[in-house]
């Protein structure tokens, strides 16, 4: 699935761009002001479903393991990439309740199917919003190389000075060509402070001499998730150090990679996820079902390069709808 981001200088010009562009129904997954007018981001909506059979059952593979009632749902949200476990939770969950499973078109089940699925998606919003007891002051961002952990520090940091909070940029990625400049540049542009750690103990100090700041943000040297020792070195970077591990990683990776990633960077940490490139898949559903299943909190959307605009705080409610390509006002009936 796809996120187009559409800025204009009305509501309603911003909105008939989303139909030209994205088609009459699009869904829309978010509007909102902004300086120069309104943004809304939007995608197109998912593709048909295949056919029926006489038996009630899809006309693919593993599809026929599903009721008649919740085949077309789940052969949709599978095509979102969601896992065969989380539906099969979901099918059973709604045995419970009064929709009808034995036949196709029952009105309140798409609206059902959403709501389970948002009750198992948790999400953590403690990585932004004004310092406070429930906030993270001091944010690693972690994960591996080129998954856009410098990109997702910068949009997180704009909108904390956007929001009026006092913070500074920590790095300790000295390792990759430019990497210190990269982010010294944006923090000028920010007009707040950068500091580069080379030890344990630099680090440390640099906490310290921070420590009056509403936010710190830490970016971190991109590890390979089948590197033991050098996960072990970060980890023992950040241990004892106060910092929520927020870890970043492709939106579009296979479920394979996904488990090997939060398998390696568990024994890091993690307080959140930050799925990146949302807008480079079109099937998001195996990393993020990677997630659900693991319990693990989602912080954050990545749905394109530009700074600060391209991140989405994570809803619960909107993933839902988008993995069974629902319209809100589907759920919400």
């Amino acid at each position: 699935m796809l996120l187009k981001r559409i800025e204009a200088k009305t509501l309603a010009e911003a909105i008939a761009r989303v139909a030209a562009e994205c088609g009459d129904d699009a869904l829309v997954v978010e509007t909102r002001p902004t300086r120069n007018g309104y943004l809304v981001v939007a995608t197109r909506p998912e593709t048909q479903l295949a056919p029926i059979d006489q038996a009630g059952r899809k006309n693919l593979g593993d599809s026929q393991r599903w009721t008649r009632g919740f085949a077309p749902m789940a052969q949709r949200a599978s095509e979102f990439g969601l896992s065969n476990r989380l539906l099969a939770a979901i099918e059973q969950s709604l045995l419970g309740t009064r929709v009808e499973l034995g036949r196709v078109g029952d009105p309140a089940l798409g609206g059902l199917c959403a709501r389970i699925l948002q009750a198992l998606v948790k999400v953590e919003p403690r990585f932004e919003g004004k310092r406070g007891s429930d906030q993270f002051r001091a944010i690693a961002m972690v994960g591996s190389t080129g998954v856009g952990k410098t990109t997702t520090l910068a949009k997180l940091a704009s909108r904390a000075v956007q929001n009026g909070e006092d913070i500074a940029i920590l790095t300790v990625d000295t390792y990759r060509v430019a990497a210190v400049e990269q982010l010294r540049a944006f923090a000028d542009l920010l007009e707040v402070p950068i500091e580069v750690a080379f030890t344990p103990q630099d680090l440390r100090r640099l906490l310290q001499l921070h420590s009056h700041r509403d936010r710190i943000f830490l970016d971190t040297t991109g590890k390979s998730p089948l590197d033991r020792t050098a996960l072990q070195t970060l980890a023992g970077a950040l241990s004892g150090k106060n910092f929520a591990r927020l870890l970043c990683m492709p939106a579009g990776m296979r479920r394979c990679d996904a488990d090997m990633v939060l398998d390696s960077y568990d024994k890091i940490g993690i307080d959140g996820v930050c799925l990146t490139k949302w807008d480079e898949t079109l099937v998001p559903g195996e990393s993020l079902s990677a997630i659900i299943e693991r319990g693990l909190p989602l912080s954050h959307l990545a749905i394109g390069q530009d700074v600060p605009a391209d991140i989405l705080a994570a809803d619960s409610l909107q993933l839902a709808q988008a993995a069974f390509g629902l319209e809100p006002t589907e759920v919400l009936a």
